[in-house]
């Protein structure tokens, strides 16, 4: 059984569907069984969303999109690596 811990790790590949079938099980399983988790769950969709929306409306320079991109990737690069 996934802990809280390992839920709040799996958030982003879970909503982007990047997670194996049996993953994304355990993890609605421990969703079915901890309310604090879906309702961080159900947060951070709304956050994602409306950071989605918000940054389609919103021109940001190239210079700084290409450090942002750049940043994001070394973080997730990292965080696969653990």
């Amino acid at each position: 059984m996934i802990c809280c811990k390992e839920c709040i790790d799996l958030l982003y590949d879970y909503i982007e569907g990047l997670l194996d079938q049996e993953t994304s099980k355990s993890l609605e399983e421990h969703f079915e069984e901890c309310p604090p988790c879906i309702a961080f769950l159900n947060t951070y969709k709304s956050t994602t969303t409306l950071c989605r929306d918000t940054l389609n409306q919103i021109e940001i320079p190239d210079e700084v999109r290409h450090t942002l991109q750049s940043f994001l990737k070394e973080n997730k690069d990292q965080q696969e690596k653990k």
